[in-house]
């Protein structure tokens, strides 16, 4: 896992094919209408905007990895490494996601700052561990 400013994220391009169109992509944006873009080489990214919830699972991919970028708001989002959890049901090889449970340890996220989740990391984005905060973020999905 990478946590770092999005300003600073380009620093990271050998461990994360594709981002600087992505960051390109993302920092041309005139507004923040939740939709999807597509990138090239089957990358995307999507605009989330909601409120944040109570913990409950986790998340992993294993075909992409997860850039979440804060753009207004905050959240709280757990982590834990994928090889200590328990897969929930059976992993959504189409949707490319399964739902973990685990011990997490948890890190606010706020306005300006990006996480990166590779394949190893169980994450549970878009929480809140005591009041629920509105957020507006970027999600880019990068091929692994």
């Amino acid at each position: 896992m990478i946590i770092c400013p999005w300003k600073d994220i380009k620093k990271y391009a050998s461990l994360l094919p594709g981002i600087e169109e992505a960051y390109d992509a993302v920092n041309a944006l005139d507004n923040y209408e939740a939709k999807t873009y597509p990138l090239s080489d089957g990358n995307r990214f999507f605009v989330a905007v909601g409120t944040t919830k109570a913990p409950d699972v986790a998340e992993a991919h294993r075909k992409y990895l997860d850039i979440q970028y804060i753009v207004k708001g905050k959240e709280v989002m757990g982590w834990a490494d994928l090889a200590d959890c328990k897969l929930e049901g059976e992993f959504n090889e189409e949707k490319d996601i399964g739902k973990y449970s685990g011990d997490f340890s948890f890190v606010t996220i706020n306005e300006g700052i990006c996480y990166v989740a590779f394949p190893e990391d169980a994450h549970m984005p878009g929480r809140h561990l005591d009041v629920p905060n509105d957020f507006v973020k970027i999600v880019v999905k990068l091929k692994v």
